[in-house]
C-alpha cells in the first residue's frame, strides 16, 4: 500500500508544480492537471507501483484522492 504522504509527493513531482495539493483536492483546480498529465499518471503509476488501470478510471477521478484509491485498489 502507497502512503497519502508518497502519493502527494509522487504526484506533485509528476505535475513539476510548487503548489500545495492535498487528498480533498478537485483535480479541475490544480493548474498542472490536464489531459497530457492523466496520461502520465497513467505512465507514473505502471512504472513506479506496477498498476495499470483504464484511463476512463482516471477521467472519473474529480478529486486527488479519487487518484489515491485507484492506485491502493488496483
Amino acid at each position: 500500500m502507497i502512503t497519502e504522504e508518497q502519493f502527494l509527493h509522487d504526484f506533485k513531482d509528476l505535475l513539476e508544480t510548487d503548489e500545495s495539493i492535498n487528498m480533498e483536492m478537485d483535480l479541475l483546480d490544480i493548474d498542472a492537471w490536464n489531459s497530457f498529465s492523466a496520461m502520465a499518471f497513467l505512465a507514473m503509476i505502471d512504472e513506479k507501483y506496477g498498476i495499470k488501470t483504464e484511463p476512463f478510471s482516471v477521467a472519473e477521478a474529480v478529486l486527488v484522492e479519487d487518484l489515491y484509491h485507484l492506485v491502493n485498489v488496483s
